[in-house]
């Protein structure tokens, strides 16, 4: 694209991003003055990528409009093929090989009732994010007299962990909306639960490692924060899962790396956002060759 933010230097390339038509990728924060902020990382992202020469516009809905790449970064857990074949229009497109980041489809410790499992498990969604954001897309489709985008999905609560496959009650095995997962924690030699982040954009990347007393691990429950190597077996699921960009949750147990949960379009922690501050520069590099067709993973 020719126009520039300043009116002097040549915008180099122009990102499309797509987003769904119930979500706002971008939020007024009115204290303590009014200024515009990012709901995800990706948006850290960009205001470097910016810097880099690139600009970047938002279309809700499955909408293609001018523009050099694009990014999928509709919030479900299962991505509509109407938001999937904008990619057609576009010479170069990230994260629109990856539709499903269910539990099912990313999970290998899934059980069945009649597994052979003596050992603890734990009940969860199978939706990113516990199927929130699917119940917020139907909110905001009912109010709009539009039909439900996501019928079938039920909101879930906190996980739950059972102290064996017995005791997982019938209901829970007849939802569609939950799995059953073996429970393989990660333990320090202080007791305290580990817990693994893997960003990534192209080729590059930060890892994660956080420790919190609860082995259900939550940002503001973290004691312990430093920065760790990337398994090879992650790498293979990458592969596997096709991510441009992403984020992946894993612990690992005995010495294997476990997958726990696969994200695209991932938030904002306050407890973690020095962190991602500070990385976002990096990322934008990753999202500059990108876009400019140097680089994959």
């Amino acid at each position: 694209m020719s126009e520039d933010r300043k009116g002097q230097e040549r915008v180099v390339a122009k990102l499309i991003i797509v987003i769904h038509e119930f979500d706002d990728f971008i939020r007024w924060r009115l204290k303590p003055w009014p200024r515009r902020q990012g709901r995800y990382e990706l948006y850290k992202i960009l205001k470097h990528f910016e810097k880099l020469g690139h600009s970047w516009q938002v279309t809700k809905g499955p909408n293609a409009i001018p523009g050099d790449a694009a990014l999928l970064h509709v919030d479900s857990t299962v991505v509509d093929e109407s938001y999937l074949a904008v990619r057609s229009h576009y010479p170069r497109t990230l994260n629109f090989g990856t539709a499903d980041i269910s539990k099912s489809t990313v999970s290998s410790q899934r059980l069945a009732p009649e597994d052979d499992w003596s050992g603890p498990v734990v009940v969860k969604s199978n939706f990113n994010h516990r199927g929130l954001l699917e119940k917020k897309h139907n909110r905001r489709a009912l109010r709009a007299g539009r039909p439900l985008p996501h019928p079938h999905v039920n909101s879930v609560d906190e996980y739950r962990l059972l102290g064996r496959l017995e005791d997982v009650p019938d209901c829970v095995w007849s939802d569609p909306s939950l799995i059953v997962e073996r429970f393989l924690p990660e333990i320090d030699t202080d007791g305290n639960y580990v817990y693994r982040t893997w960003m990534f954009m192209g080729r590059h990347e930060y890892c994660n490692r956080f420790i919190a007393p609860d082995w259900l691990v939550k940002g503001e429950t973290i004691i312990g924060h430093e920065f760790t190597h990337v398994p090879d077996e992650l790498r293979v699921e990458r592969e596997r899962l096709n991510l441009d960009y992403g984020k992946f949750d894993f612990v690992i147990h005995d010495g294997v790396p476990i997958l726990m949960d696969a994200n695209r379009t991932t938030g904002i922690a306050a407890e973690c956002d020095h962190i991602m501050m500070r990385e976002a520069r990096n990322l934008a590099e990753g999202l500059h060759e990108l876009v400019m067709g140097r680089a994959g993973f």
